[in-house]
């Protein structure tokens, strides 16, 4: 199970994340499963919150990134 959500963190495309929770575990598939749809959506309002955060911190860094930027892994699953 998973629940997240996206953007663009600009105008293009060039700039795209997305922040999620996923199930790792069985009983934790079966947990978040079974929980109502007004409470996933106020899972994902929380990831949208922090999302909102992530983008604040690296919006000054999106303005002055050039077109081709190297890719690096900060531990993440990225």
């Amino acid at each position: 199970m998973v629940i997240g959500c996206e953007r663009y963190l600009d105008d293009t495309s060039r700039y795209h994340v997305g922040l999620a929770l996923t199930t790792r575990t069985l009983e934790m598939h079966g947990l978040l499963s079974g929980v109502s749809p007004e409470t996933r959506d106020r899972i994902a309002e929380v990831l949208g919150r922090a999302l909102d955060d992530i983008q604040a911190i690296l919006a000054p860094v999106v303005a002055t990134s050039p077109a081709q930027v190297e890719t690096s892994s900060f531990g993440c699953g990225t």
